[in-house]
C-alpha cells in the first residue's frame, strides 16, 4: 500500500544484505584437504545413517500409547506422531545422501588434479562435472576408471542395467512357491524381471539348534547373480536360565557380520534381553540391552565402542502398562443404565 514503510528495515536489510556473495576472493584448497573433507562426509552420513535407527522409538512409541480403539482426539495424536517421525527420517534420508553427493564430488575434484599442478585453479566445468552434469565435458584429467556411473560401467562391459538383482524385499519378485526338498529342507521360488528367479532354501538340522536360510537368484541363464547365507544357531543353558541366538550372515564366501542375542528368563518372563552386533572382522558395532522389571517397565539402551570405552547412545525407559477400558464387562460400563440388552437381560 502506498506510503507504508517497513517496519522492521534495519532487521530486513540485515538478513537480506550478504556482499560474500559476490565476492571474487581466490581459495586455495590442497588436494590432501578435499579428499580428507570426502573421506569426512562418507564418515558423516555412516554416523547419521546409524543414529537414526534409534528414533524408532518415534514411530513405536505413539502406537504402543493409543493401541487399538481409542478417543478420536488420541487418534489424531498418534497419527500426527507418527506423520513427524515419517518427515524426519525423509529429512535424514536426504541429508545423508547430501553428505555422499558431496563427498563424492570433493573427491572426483581432488581425481581431476591428481596429476596437475596444485596450484592450477579448477574450472567451473570440472566442478559441474563433479556434481554430475551431463552438459560439460568430461575433464581430461580424471582417470578412465573413475567417474562412471552404474549405467555407463554397465555400457561398457556390454550389459543393461536389467542385469542387477533386484532386492530380496523388493516388489519385482512375484507370488512365491513353496517346494519340501527333504524332512530337513523346504525351498520356496519366487519369478523376477528379465527371466530372473530367486529361490530361498531352509534348512533345519534336528537336535541341534541350527537352521541355515539360503537365498540365490539366478538370472534367465541359470547363472547366479548372488548368494546370501543367514546361519542361526540357538541354545539354552538351563542353569542359568538363558536363551541364546547367534546369527551369521554371509554373502556369497565372504562373511558380512554377525549379531549375539541372549535372552535371560524369570520364571515365565523375559527378565532381560541383550543383543550385540559384529562386523565382519569380528569387532563389535553395536549393543542393545532391554531389562524388564517385576512391574512391567522396561529400560532400552543402546551402546557401541567409541577410542575403547563404551559411549552409551540411546536409552528409553518405559513405565509399566495401565489396564484400558477395551476389556470391561458391557455390565460396568456406565451406559449399561440405559442399554436395553443389559438393563433388561436380553443378552
Amino acid at each position: 500500500m502506498s506510503g507504508e514503510k517497513d517496519s522492521y528495515d534495519k532487521a530486513t536489510y540485515g538478513n537480506t544484505h550478504a556482499p560474500w556473495l559476490s565476492a571474487s576472493t581466490p581459495v586455495d584448497v590442497n588436494l590432501d584437504g578435499l579428499r580428507e573433507y570426502a573421506s569426512l562426509m562418507a564418515k558423516q552420513q555412516m554416523q547419521l545413517a546409524g543414529d537414526s535407527a534409534h528414533l524408532t522409538h518415534l514411530y513405536d512409541t505413539p502406537q504402543q500409547a493409543w493401541h487399538g480403539k481409542v478417543l478420536g482426539e488420541a487418534a489424531t495424536v498418534r497419527e500426527q506422531l507418527a506423520n513427524n517421525a515419517s518427515e524426519l527420517s525423509a529429512y535424514l534420508g536426504y541429508l545423508g545422501q547430501a553428505f555422499y553427493n558431496i563427498g563424492s564430488a570433493a573427491q572426483t575434484i581432488a581425481d581431476i588434479y591428481a596429476d596437475g599442478d596444485a596450484t592450477s585453479a579448477a574450472s567451473i566445468n570440472d566442478v559441474l562435472f563433479a556434481f554430475g552434469s551431463k552438459d560439460v565435458p568430461r575433464p581430461d584429467g580424471l582417470p578412465k576408471g573413475i567417474g562412471q556411473t552404474y549405467l555407463e560401467a554397465l555400457a561398457a562391459q556390454g550389459g543393461t542395467a536389467q542385469t542387477g538383482a533386484p532386492g530380496e524385499s523388493s516388489p519385482e519378485w512375484g507370488h512365491p512357491t513353496s517346494e519340501t526338498i527333504s524332512p530337513y529342507q523346504q525351498m520356496q521360488t519366487s519369478p523376477g524381471p528379465n527371466g530372473q528367479r530367486m529361490e530361498k532354501v531352509v534348512t533345519s538340522i534336528p537336535g541341534s539348534g541350527v537352521t541355515i536360510e539360503t537365498t540365490t537368484v539366478y538370472n534367465a541363464r541359470g547363472e547366479v547373480l548372488t548368494t546370501k547365507t543367514v546361519r542361526t544357531t540357538t541354545s539354552y543353558d538351563s542353569s542359568r536360565h538363558t536363551l541364546t541366538t547367534t546369527t551369521e550372515n554371509t554373502s556369497g564366501d565372504r562373511l558380512t557380520g554377525s549379531s549375539t542375542t541372549t535372552q535371560r528368563y524369570d520364571g515365565g518372563r523375559v527378565a532381560e534381553e541383550t543383543t550385540v552386533n559384529h562386523d565382519a572382522a569380528g569387532r563389535e558395532t553395536t549393543t542393545s540391552r532391554t531389562t524388564t522389571a517385576a512391574d512391567g517397565s522396561t529400560t532400552e539402551t543402546s551402546s557401541k565402542p567409541v577410542d575403547g570405552e563404551r559411549k552409551v547412545t540411546d536409552r528409553v525407559v518405559t513405565g509399566a502398562s495401565t489396564q484400558g477400558g477395551g476389556d470391561t464387562p458391557p455390565e460396568k460400563t456406565i451406559a449399561s443404565a440405559y442399554d436395553p440388552v443389559t438393563r433388561d437381560g436380553l443378552g
